[in-house]
């Protein structure tokens, strides 16, 4: 039996001097004990033109962490320039494209970290190009010390009623935290499910689709300490299957 196929795009580095593409080893465990075929889409020049191949059959998105959003994708202030970090301009306009056709073939979505920044964008939100200075937050958001960023962990509070509060079965978390742009204005389609305690959102959603969830945190990299952290997986993973096999193909568009 074939398996439901999630796009993700790739990230880039260079080692060694070359460039090369790559996602982290965690997210394709995930899907694929899930019974989900992973399908990395490079951010390699030509890839635009190959969209619509890839977009054939797809039945969901996941969209993971990287580099700045560019504030030219949204109502931006003088500030989400002035604080900017490195761009990738190419990998922005390759998941815009994704976001686009899964929104309009409903189509399950995960965003994480920059992913959920980037869906808020597409649907018309807005970002903070630097949560501490633009937000003028005390609240850490990134902790750059070694020994500490991975294990850094700030409080959230979850919102009654959501599926976030169901998944974790609690109404407080300890969550990781490695970005520096966040949420300013949640887009209007989306309801918020967690905030931090300077008033971040750390998760919203959609409530009107099948699966659309935005993570300002990493629940794949901190699996021991909730159990929340693997149903929301598990939760985008049936709602990929259950459009492989109910939803008609929907064919890419032509642009």
């Amino acid at each position: 039996m074939n398996r439901p196929t999630v796009l993700v795009v790739t990230r880039r580095m260079m080692r060694k001097n070359r460039v090369i593409d790559y996602l982290g080893e965690i997210h394709f465990e995930f899907l694929m004990k899930m019974r989900i075929l992973p399908v990395m889409v490079p951010i390699a020049q030509g890839a635009l033109q190959c969209l619509p191949q890839y977009m054939e059959g797809m039945s969901g998105l996941l969209l993971v962490e990287g580099d700045d959003v560019e504030p030219t994708r949204y109502k931006a202030e003088k500030a989400n320039f002035t604080y900017l970090e490195k761009t990738n301009p190419y990998k922005d306009e390759m998941e815009i494209r994704l976001i686009r056709h899964a929104l309009r073939h409903g189509l399950p979505m995960l965003g994480i970290c920059r992913g959920a920044q980037l869906i808020n964008v597409v649907c018309g939100g807005t970002l903070h190009g630097d949560v501490q200075k633009e937000k003028g937050s005390e609240r850490k958001h990134i902790d750059h010390t070694p020994h500490h960023y991975d294990t850094y962990r700030h409080p959230v509070t979850l919102v009654d009623g959501t599926p976030l509060r169901r998944w974790y079965g609690q109404s407080e978390l300890n969550v990781n935290s490695y970005h520096h742009q966040g949420i300013r204005d949640l887009a209007s389609r989306f309801k918020p499910m967690a905030y931090a305690d300077d008033g971040l959102i750390e998760a919203y959603y959609d409530p009107k689709a099948d699966f659309l969830v935005g993570l300002q945190f990493h629940p794949e990299r901190m699996l021991e300490e909730y159990a929340g952290n693997s149903r929301v997986w598990k939760a985008f993973g049936a709602a990929v299957r259950k459009n492989g096999r109910l939803a008609p193909k929907n064919p890419a568009p032509k642009k």
